[in-house]
């Protein structure tokens, strides 16, 4: 049984995170993929078809023989399919961002209910189209408020980067507005509480504890980044440098035909669409573990571990 009601340190965060995907990875990350599966399957399938427009400029740029050029024609031969497929990617991934944000929210939120059972997909539906308006008042309110305090932030991090202090600012920003919008969604959603109350609380939560909170979220980006980099980097860069060795020499062009390019760039895209993929379901370890922040400070100010621990102790009397 997973402990979610806990008072964590810095090296807690990390490894209770990892904790939890050895106890509840598998049915996390079963019923997300249920519950994302038609809508990663429609992005995936647009983004290959917005590639393919992408491949014509490419092979026109190479000037590879037998290919027709690419004209306004071309275009509007297949502007509806285009505009379908622009169409599909932008719903599809407002959809994902809120699927992403919401359900970890969710899925913990069941779990500490029922430490002893595992959180079901049909549950986690109830609770998401029970919230939906409040999770689009969130995504506008959110844009508007973290992005401008994301550039003022930025702006005085970049102005003072020509000393030591502006880099060091730079290098927290990231982990710190990540921790700081999440926590807000988890006050949000879970307490019920007002946009702006739940912002005030994840800052008061970040800063009652900021370098454990902070720095844990800081190595996790960095293992988020490794990870995610070694699964889609290294076979991407295979292909390129395949490719480029393929028709370094001129006697070659001529025998690297279309068919060749096309299979480069079909594998080009699946790398690509699978790179989309390992990136939400890396950016969860990062959700999960400021989840465990928030359960944390609910820790410090609920005392559930020590009243339950009581009512066990008076059970057995």
């Amino acid at each position: 049984m997973f402990q979610l009601f806990k008072i964590r340190a810095f090296a807690d965060y990390i490894s209770d995170t990892f904790q939890f995907l050895k106890l509840q990875g598998k049915n996390y990350f079963k019923n997300y993929l249920k519950y994302a599966f038609v809508a990663l399957l429609l992005l995936m399938v647009s983004v290959t078809i917005m590639g393919t427009f992408y491949y014509r400029v490419i092979i026109t740029s190479f000037g590879l023989p037998g290919d027709e050029t690419f004209d306004n024609n071309f275009i509007t031969d297949n502007a509806l399919l285009l505009i379908i497929g622009i169409i599909v990617v932008i719903v599809a991934s407002l959809y994902l961002a809120i699927l992403n944000y919401s359900y970890p929210v969710y899925y913990l939120k069941l779990l500490g209910e029922n430490p002893e059972d595992k959180p079901q997909l049909k549950s986690i539906k109830v609770m998401l189209k029970e919230d939906f308006g409040r999770l689009l008042l969130f995504g506008l309110l959110s844009v508007l408020v973290f992005s401008i305090i994301g550039f003022i932030s930025m702006g005085i991090a970049i102005a003072l980067s020509f000393i030591i202090i502006g880099f060091f600012l730079l290098m927290l920003l990231m982990p710190f507005f990540i921790t700081w919008y999440t926590l807000t969604f988890f006050f949000y959603i879970n307490q019920k509480q007002p946009f702006f109350e739940a912002f005030v609380n994840a800052w008061n939560t970040i800063f009652s504890n900021f370098w454990n909170i902070i720095g844990a979220n800081f190595c996790m980006l960095i293992i988020v980044y490794v990870l995610s980099s070694a699964i889609t980097m290294i076979p991407y860069m295979i292909t390129i440098f395949g490719f480029f060795f393929g028709i370094k020499d001129a006697q070659n062009v001529d025998s690297f035909a279309n068919s060749e390019f096309s299979v480069m760039m079909l594998i080009l895209m699946i790398i690509y669409c699978f790179s989309i993929l390992v990136s939400m379901l890396l950016n969860h370890l990062l959700l999960i573990q400021v989840g465990l922040v928030y359960y944390s400070e609910r820790e410090k100010l609920e005392h559930r571990t020590m009243r339950q621990s009581i009512d066990e102790i008076g059970k057995h009397d």
